[in-house]
């Protein structure tokens, strides 16, 4: 994957799935993309914690982006990413079912999620992008928000419960 080459009105997206939806997120919220990498399952971690990995020595939690975000079904060819976020202090995986690129998207191309759409702790949820030139729409998620301030602590003990 390439970085494209943009100007100030736009901003880099990396574009990936979750079952067959499409979503993004501003390349500045992530820190790398790593493909599937070896996990380790953690008992009593709650159901959207995958396990965790070792990242150069480090210990991070993985989240299952479909179970967190309650999306439904698979993506047919499965290969599954980790994009590796900061959260408050806390490096944290999302765990995405495939990464497909990085898209610069302009502000003309980003709209507001309709009324009619939102949800009351949709707080995720930067925008609407039309990504390509079909116009498909994708939701930009703001992956800082995705998980509660009291999901995040969960997070840090899932994390140090592993170093003591």
């Amino acid at each position: 994957m390439q970085i494209k080459e943009i100007s100030q009105d736009k901003k880099q997206y990396v574009i990936f799935y979750l079952a067959d939806k499409k979503f993004g997120v501003n390349i500045n919220q992530t820190k790398e993309i790593l493909s599937n990498t070896e996990m380790t399952f953690v008992p009593d971690s709650p159901e959207f914690i995958s396990g965790i990995i070792n990242l150069r020595g480090s210990v991070v939690p993985v989240v299952n982006l479909k179970l967190r975000l309650n999306i439904k079904g698979n993506k047919e060819d499965k290969e599954e990413k980790i994009i590796i976020v900061e959260l408050d202090g806390l490096t944290a995986g999302m765990m995405v079912d495939d990464v497909k690129e990085i898209e610069p998207l302009t502000k003309e191309n980003i709209v507001n999620l309709p009324d009619l759409a939102k949800k009351v702790d949709s707080d995720y949820i930067e925008g609407v992008g039309r990504a390509d030139k079909d116009d498909e729409l994708l939701l930009l998620l703001n992956l800082k928000n995705v998980l509660s301030n009291h999901e995040i602590e969960e997070l840090k003990n899932v994390d140090g419960g592993i170093d003591s």
